[in-house]
């Protein structure tokens, strides 16, 4: 099984800026289109790597960074399952 996350957004303006932080803080991220599984956002999310995650949620905390949600995506045989992370 393979897994990753992904941060959703009220805003683009949201999006962006979590982005830039992200990037300065040194980790991996990927900005993609909202998954169709995932109704609530702007329509922009992050793709973060599962053994950031933490450090990632951390920084978003500590720099104000307004998220929507978080959900871990869970690969397996083809099929992703997208599960709500608190």
């Amino acid at each position: 099984m393979n897994e990753y996350y992904v941060a959703v957004f009220d805003s683009t303006h949201y999006a962006l800026k979590f982005e830039k932080a992200v990037r300065s803080g040194g980790f991996d991220i990927s900005i993609m289109p909202v998954p169709r599984e995932i109704t609530a956002s702007c329509g922009i999310s992050a793709k973060l790597n599962s053994d950031d995650i933490d450090k990632v949620m951390a920084l978003a905390a500590k720099e104000n960074l307004k998220v929507a949600g978080y959900y871990r995506v869970e690969v397996q045989n083809g099929r992703k399952t997208y599960l709500p992370s608190t």
